[in-house]
């Protein structure tokens, strides 16, 4: 149980870096790589952003509660 916490806890903190990475740079944070990728549609590109922000706080929440359970599992 111990190593599929582990392991759930490092791909959640991958997904939450690879998801803060894509998000738009309006607040300073994120690289903005689907301007480059991504067409000048103004409303899928807004609609990928709130997906995104979806996928990083599901991920942080994740994280958290696996670094919350793991001290007590064995």
């Amino acid at each position: 149980m111990h190593t599929l916490l582990v392991i759930l806890m490092i791909l959640s903190g991958i997904i939450f870096i690879w998801s803060v990475l894509l998000m738009s740079p309006k607040g300073g944070i994120g690289l903005g790589i689907w301007g480059f990728w991504g067409g000048n549609e103004y409303g899928s590109k807004k609609s990928l952003e709130g997906k995104i922000k979806k996928v990083a706080m599901i991920s942080a929440i994740v994280f958290v509660i696996i670094s919350l359970i793991l001290p007590y599992s064995k």
